[in-house]
C-alpha cells in the first residue's frame, strides 16, 4: 500500500432537514469545531448531492427519507473526497485521541480506513462513524454495495441486514473474515486491522448502548472509558414517531458527561482512572421527563 500525503482532515456532515424543523443537533456540532478547531467541516444535504446517483438514492430522496438516503451518500462522500464520515449526533468527547487515531491514518503504509465496532458483544461496525482515504477500496466496496440494490431499495426497513452497520459487515465477510458471523468482530478488546481496515473496540467511538427497559428505549453507558474519543447519541431519527426510542428526545440530546452525571457517577472524563472499563448504569429515555430525573437522581 502506497504512503500517501493527503489530509484526512475533513469532517462530513450530513443533513437533509427534509421536516422543515430547526436542525437539533448543533450542540454536537460545536463538539467539532472545539474539540478538532483545524480539521475542514463540510456540510451536505440535497443542494451538492446528487440524489439522482442510483436507484437507491432516487427512490430515498423520493420518499424525504433521509436516514436512508444518507447510509448511501456517507459512503459517495468519502469515496470521492476522503475524510471522516460522523453523524450529526455525535459528540467529540475527547479531540486529541480522535486526531491521533486521524494522524496515524495518514501516515499509514498498513491501513487505508478506519472504523469501530457499535456493540462488543455483536461486532458489528459503526455505521454513524469511519474515516478513509478517497477512492479506498472501503468506501468504493459500500458504494457499489448501495448502487446494486435496485428495486430491493424498497425492502430497506423491513430487512434488518439492511441497517447500515450490518451492510458494512459485507466487506469485511467478502474478504473472507468471519464468514460464519456475517464478517462482524464481536469482544473485539485493542485495535486489529482486517483487510486494510483499523478496527478498534467499542470504547473508542460508542460508549454507550441501546437497551429497552419495561417497553421503553433507553441506553446503557457501558464502554465508557479513557480511550472514549467520540460519541454516537442514538438519537433514531429514522425510527416511526410511536417509537419508544423517541419518547425522551429531550434526554437524548444531552452530552455524555451530562448523561454520565444524570446516571449516577462522579467520574468525570479529567479524572477517570486508566483501569475504568464499564459503567453498566441505565440512562433511560422517558416521557415524563422532569419527574423521572428526580427520581434517577434520588436512587443514584
Amino acid at each position: 500500500m502506497q504512503k500517501t500525503k493527503s489530509s484526512l482532515k475533513i469532517l462530513h456532515r450530513i443533513y437533509f432537514g427534509f421536516d422543515g424543523k430547526p436542525d437539533p443537533y448543533l450542540g454536537y456540532l460545536e463538539t467539532w469545531k472545539k474539540e478538532l478547531p483545524e480539521f475542514e467541516i463540510r456540510h451536505w444535504n440535497v443542494t451538492n448531492l446528487p440524489v439522482e446517483a442510483c436507484h437507491f438514492s432516487k427512490m430515498m430522496y423520493e420518499l424525504r427519507d433521509h436516514a436512508f438516503l444518507s447510509d448511501y451518500f456517507r459512503w459517495w462522500v468519502l469515496r470521492e473526497h476522503g475524510g471522516i464520515y460522523l453523524d450529526a449526533d455525535i459528540e467529540i468527547v475527547n479531540g486529541n485521541i480522535f486526531r491521533g487515531l486521524v494522524e496515524e491514518l495518514e501516515a499509514s503504509e498498513k491501513h487505508h480506513s478506519f472504523i469501530g465496532v457499535d456493540n462488543k458483544a455483536g461486532g458489528w461496525y459503526t455505521g454513524h462513524s469511519m474515516a478513509t482515504r478517497a477512492n479506498s477500496p472501503l468506501a468504493n466496496f459500500m458504494c457499489q454495495v448501495y448502487e446494486g440494490l435496485g428495486p430491493v431499495s424498497l425492502w430497506r426497513r423491513k430487512i434488518f441486514y439492511f441497517m447500515s452497520p450490518q451492510l458494512t459487515s459485507l466487506y469485511f465477510a467478502h474478504h473472507g473474515h468471519n464468514v460464519d458471523g456475517m464478517g462482524t468482530t464481536p469482544h473485539l478488546e485493542t485495535p486489529v486491522i482486517q483487510h486494510g481496515v483499523k478496527i478498534y473496540p467499542q470504547e473508542y467511538f460508542s460508549p454507550l448502548t441501546p437497551v429497552m427497559r419495561n417497553n421503553k428505549g433507553g441506553f446503557e453507558i457501558d464502554a465508557y472509558t479513557e480511550n472514549t474519543s467520540i460519541c454516537h447519541h442514538f438519537s433514531c431519527s429514522w425510527h416511526d414517531a410511536d417509537s419508544p426510542y423517541l419518547q425522551g428526545r429531550d434526554v437524548n440530546l444531552l452530552m455524555l458527561d451530562e448523561k454520565v452525571k444524570l446516571a449516577g457517577s462522579s467520574v468525570s472524563n479529567k479524572d477517570r482512572p486508566k483501569f475504568l472499563r464499564v459503567m453498566s448504569q441505565i440512562f433511560a429515555l422517558i416521557g415524563q421527563i422532569p419527574e423521572k430525573l428526580q427520581e434517577i437522581i434520588k436512587k443514584a
